[in-house]
């Protein structure tokens, strides 16, 4: 019986056999690259455009095959609710409210702002003077709708930043609070976590002094230098946050805690509140 264990030919490879390797070899590398190059090509790319929309400058940038066209249509929605909620403009139509319009958006933001209003017992109202000002919700409202189209478009990855206003799609975003106790604008003394779904709005002194108003004194609210407000609806987080600042860190606090939602609280003596735990940093 011929030993096989020990024959030459099942250590040794002969010229040609060494050339099959050498070619599947080659095969196998030429495979991987053409994987690499289509994974490279079919990479969702990733989107920033900029707009000056309710006199704040506006920045969106998303990730997804369709990030530009969601991006252009998101920008597009926010100016087309800045004609409707322009309250100095007699023509717009949150000034021109008739019961057969139909207009959602007016119903929406006009239910959402009288909701606020009951729960923070009047520290938030948008009827002022006998006039309706949305200052105080218009930008989050916006927001939330940008937010809620770039979703809508398939976009799984992206911000929508209108400075006091801020929505997120994905998570791990952090946005940086600036200190109402100084003038620096350079670095921020809090930072906080947003993840899918969630938006950010900050009330604060930071630029006009006096410009918020309680609208049960109708004299300048006087208990906060800044409050930001985390919830789940960019347009609830903007209501709250002037309420909170209207109401004080203590009621204002129970407010947020009611609604589940997170507040970062700077009192007029700079002495700081939140309930954040581990989202802030």
């Amino acid at each position: 019986m011929k030993d096989t264990h020990n024959s030459p030919h099942t250590l040794t490879s002969s010229p040609r056999g060494r050339g099959g390797i050498s070619f599947f070899l080659k095969l196998f590398v030429f495979l991987v690259l053409i994987v690499i190059v289509v994974l490279f090509v079919r990479r969702e790319s990733q989107v920033e455009k900029t707009a000056f929309i309710m006199g704040t400058p506006v920045r969106i940038k998303a990730q997804g095959k369709k990030a530009e066209v969601a991006i252009d249509q998101a920008l597009a929605e926010m100016k087309r609710l800045e004609g409707m909620f322009d309250w100095k403009n007699p023509e717009s139509a949150i000034n021109n409210i008739h019961p057969y319009d139909n207009l959602p958006e007016i119903k929406d933001i006009l239910d959402l702002s009288e909701k606020v209003k009951k729960l923070s017992q009047g520290a938030f109202d948008i009827q002022f003077n006998g006039q309706l000002n949305l200052g105080g919700i218009g930008k989050g409202y916006a927001v939330e709708k940008a937010r809620q189209l770039l979703v809508q478009k398939g976009i799984k990855n992206g911000i929508i930043d209108m400075r006091s206003s801020i929505a997120v799609i994905g998570s791990g975003w952090n946005i940086g609070v600036l200190d109402p106790r100084t003038k620096e604008t350079k670095y921020f003394f809090k930072q906080i976590i947003l993840n899918d779904g969630e938006a950010l709005a900050t009330s604060g002194q930071y630029e006009r002094a006096g410009h918020i108003v309680d609208p049960r004194t109708g004299k300048p609210a006087d208990k906060c230098l800044s409050v930001t407000v985390v919830a789940q609806d960019a347009g609830v987080a903007d209501a709250l946050s002037t309420a909170v600042f209207v109401l004080g860190p203590k009621a204002g606090q129970k407010l947020v805690e009611k609604l589940g939602c997170k507040a970062l609280i700077v009192d007029i003596n700079g002495k700081v509140y939140d309930n954040f735990s581990s989202k802030l940093r």
